[in-house]
């Protein structure tokens, strides 16, 4: 719980190959009262899942070397303890093809880049926010 809101820390992994977007999302979450780890591709990004147990949110490209966001998502959710966890994915590259295919593999929702800070701290709360009644 952090003293300001009396609300537990929620822990957010951001996978992204630009490093520029790596730092500005981790230092926004952070300053909105986030735990952020940050992995600069998929493969740490995995390494980081399979270490912490708490990650709630995880947050990813689309474009990325080797494996693109798509591939990762499935790969989260093909370990069970992550098989429901959300994933915002961020694109440049918002054909519908690419949207809809993203969905069906687990994606819960998609960002545009550029991003919009505003919209990307309204996605976050609505995909940690604790199920109504609760």
């Amino acid at each position: 719980m952090t003293p300001e809101t009396g609300r537990p820390v929620i822990s957010i992994l951001v996978v992204d190959d630009d490093e520029a977007t790596l730092n500005l999302l981790g230092t926004f979450l952070r300053r909105n009262g986030y735990r952020v780890l940050a992995a600069s591709n998929p493969v740490r990004g995995l390494e980081l899942l399979s270490a912490e147990p708490d990650i709630k949110l995880v947050i990813t490209d689309l474009m990325m070397p080797h494996i693109d966001g798509i591939d990762f998502t499935r790969q989260i959710h093909q370990i069970e303890k992550y098989r429901n966890v959300p994933v915002i994915m961020m694109t440049a590259f918002g054909n519908d093809g690419v949207l809809d295919k993203s969905m069906r593999l687990g994606v819960a929702m998609t960002l545009s880049k550029p991003l919009e800070l505003s919209k990307l701290l309204d996605l976050v709360g609505f995909a940690t926010a604790p199920p109504p009644g609760s």
